[in-house]
C-alpha cells in the first residue's frame, strides 16, 4: 500500500528537473545554436541536478535502488 504522501514526492522529483530536460532538448534539437561553454554546462547542471531525483523517484516507486549496472563506481568518492 502506498505512503500517503508519496505520489506527490515522486511527481516533485519527477518534473524538479524540467528546465535541465528543456535545456538538453534544445541541444539536441539545435546543437550549433549553443557555444561550447554552453553545452558544457549544461552537462555539467544536468548531471549535477537530475540523477539524484531519478534515484529518488525509482526508490519511492518501490522498483528499488540504483544498481552500478556499468560498473564504475558510482557509490565510491572520486580521488582529489
Amino acid at each position: 500500500m502506498e505512503q500517503p504522501g508519496v505520489g506527490r514526492e515522486i511527481a516533485f522529483h519527477m518534473t524538479d528537473w524540467d528546465h535541465n530536460l528543456e535545456q538538453l532538448v534544445r541541444f539536441y534539437e539545435q546543437p550549433e545554436s549553443l557555444s561550447n561553454d554552453e553545452v558544457q554546462s549544461l552537462v555539467i547542471e544536468f548531471l549535477a541536478h537530475v540523477p539524484n531525483h531519478v534515484a529518488a523517484a525509482m526508490k519511492l516507486s518501490g522498483i528499488g535502488p540504483i544498481t552500478d549496472v556499468f560498473e564504475v563506481g558510482v557509490f565510491e568518492e572520486d580521488e582529489e
